[in-house]
């Protein structure tokens, strides 16, 4: 197998004549940079393409760090996994406790 970055239109056509780049390192050594905010095209050559051996990539910029009013939003939501700490609890035990009530009887 072989790792060959094309454009777009090659990508589609599964054409691997004129690739931008060569990735092919071999025995699955083939490291491929992703630093670049871009569409990245890789087919495989030799006809496997056809196969379906192709992957398209999107690199995007990493989101905005979060603002203090989310992190605000989020610790109100931390409260209210601390009262299902405390009212699962209280579930079980109301419930033994009238399991064993009603076992009384």
């Amino acid at each position: 197998m072989n790792v060959l970055e094309v454009n777009k239109k090659d990508f589609e056509s599964c054409n691997s004549d004129h690739p931008l780049h060569n990735l092919t390192r071999g025995a699955g050594r083939d490291v491929v940079p992703l630093n670049v905010t871009c569409n990245y095209y890789f087919i495989s050559g030799k006809g496997i393409c056809y196969g379906g051996m192709k992957l398209a990539v999107h690199v995007a910029n990493p989101p905005p760090p979060p603002t203090t009013a989310s992190l605000n939003e989020k610790s109100g939501s931390s409260s209210s996994i601390l009262k299902c700490q405390y009212v699962l609890p209280t579930v079980f035990a109301i419930g033994a406790l009238w399991d064993a009530f009603v076992w009384f009887w």
